[in-house]
């Protein structure tokens, strides 16, 4: 018999790990607002719902990936929502990027109502979810993980444990898209810099794929040094609600952070000039309008 999973949330992130699950024999119940998301995974073999309560009234464990904290409390919660439909020792896995206390105040919730709930963010690029090569980093109840762990398997190339705690898998998203937005802005300025000192982008791409291997530097430096940006990896108006859930969370600990200040006043700049929907590395294109040269190819 076919082990039923739900999921709730089709995005560029949600829809390809989606359709690994069905690619590993799992029979998938789906919900998304946007019900034409859908429509490709039902001809696959997904089942498609119309509340995310329905998908859970249909399986243990359910998957959400949502844009934000208003998004992830909209599903999870109300007469509608997953926990109202999860039976008795139930599962919800959330693995969006959203903010700590929202952790905390729904793990209370579903602890509340009996029933589980795991923080599971991930790592990597659309692309990487549809090849199944995220780093899914889960957190909560270590049993409960377990339960939950072929799913991961199917969705991504690693498991990185983070604690008994979900909110602090949450803490360790937020403090990962810090390294990646400091890399972003650390590629601006520096290709902006050898632009301005009359050096060529591919020399500086050189050094970077000596000195820096891996997808980070590298992936981005090319797409940005190209003004690459479409179709986003990651849109740029979530990147500017990622930096203010770092800043929050940095001044709740009395942590300095002064390159997500830096980094939250140019992503903010960006948007407010049209380019929300772009890629967040399209922040460099506000750092070379800064130092007086033509963003690149944008809208």
């Amino acid at each position: 018999m076919t082990t039923p999973v739900g999921f709730v949330g089709l995005g560029a992130m949600g829809l390809p790990m989606a359709r690994n699950l069905l690619k590993a024999g799992y029979g998938v119940r789906v919900f998304n607002r946007t019900v034409a998301r859908a429509e490709g995974l039902a001809i696959q073999g997904a089942t498609v719902l119309t509340s995310p309560r329905a998908v859970a009234e249909q399986a243990p464990i359910v998957l959400s990936i949502m844009a934000d904290d208003t998004a992830l409390e909209a599903v999870a919660l109300g007469p509608n929502g997953i926990l109202a439909g999860l039976a008795k020792d139930g599962i919800h896995v959330d693995m969006s990027t959203v903010s700590p206390d929202a952790s905390k105040m729904l793990a209370q919730r579903y602890r509340e109502q009996g029933v589980h709930y795991i923080a599971a963010p991930v790592f990597g690029r659309p692309e990487a979810a549809a090849a199944a090569k995220l780093w899914i980093c889960p957190a909560g109840p270590s049993e409960v993980i377990e339960r939950c762990r072929p799913l991961f398997n199917a969705m991504g190339q690693g498991v990185i444990v983070v604690g008994e705690e979900p909110h602090l898998a949450n803490v360790l998203k937020l403090v990962g898209n810090f390294f990646v937005i400091s890399a972003i802005e650390t590629l601006s300025e520096a290709l902006t810099l050898a632009e301005k000192s009359g050096l060529k982008a591919d020399t500086v791409l050189e050094v970077v794929k000596a000195l820096l291997p891996g997808p980070l530097f590298q992936g981005y430096g090319g797409r940005m040094a190209r003004s690459e940006f479409v179709p986003p990896g990651f849109v740029l108006r979530l990147g500017l609600k990622d930096v203010g859930l770092m800043r929050k969370l940095a001044e709740q600990g009395s942590a300095p952070l002064p390159i997500a200040d830096i980094m939250h006043e140019h992503l903010r700049a960006a948007a407010a000039k049209g380019r929300g929907e772009l890629d967040w590395g399209a922040v460099i294109t506000v750092v070379r309008e800064l130092a007086g040269l033509a963003p690149g190819s944008t809208p």
